[in-house]
């Protein structure tokens, strides 16, 4: 028997911007920042920029982030209505949610929790050591900076 995923419909935030009827270098499209937000198409509520994080933090999309779902960007041009002002291109940008790729396909072996606390671990990049303490660094800085030897630096090499 096999069990069949059921696959979580589209879940993004949509912000569009009009024509300006400028070629660039001058703006092509704009949007005002007040009047301007940001619609989920989830439960087309609306989000200023600023609310994208309770965007994120909703109970509908923490669904796909607990899934393993990853936030990506995205735009497209379409044709909206025309008018006297605009000849109705709309610059269409979203922001959505899309399952991680690697080179087998998409994957779902971590959840994203995972990641960020293997990004908060951090690494250990150096072999130098660097004081621990303020008396250390003391005399860490007395130490001479013509202690470098080139030949025996070319022999540890190699």
């Amino acid at each position: 028997m096999s069990i069949q995923k059921q696959s979580l419909p589209f879940c993004g935030l949509n912000l569009k911007m009009y024509s300006t009827g400028k070629q660039a270098p001058a703006f092509e499209y704009q949007a005002s920042s007040t009047k301007a937000k940001f619609q989920c198409s989830l439960t087309k509520k609306l989000y200023d920029l600023t609310e994208i994080n309770q965007w994120i933090n909703s109970p509908e999309v923490q669904r796909y982030v607990q899934a393993g779902y990853v936030l990506k960007w995205g735009s497209k041009i379409q044709q909206g209505k025309a008018s006297q002002y605009s000849n109705g291109m709309e610059l269409a940008i979203t922001c959505y949610m899309v399952k991680p790729y690697n080179q087998s396909g998409y994957a779902n072996n971590k959840p994203q929790q995972q990641y960020y606390q293997q990004a908060n671990q951090g690494y250990h990049l150096t072999d130098d050591k660097l004081p621990e303490s303020p008396r250390q660094e003391i005399d860490w800085a007395k130490e001479s900076p013509t202690d470098f030897n080139p030949d025996q630096y070319e022999r540890e090499l190699g």
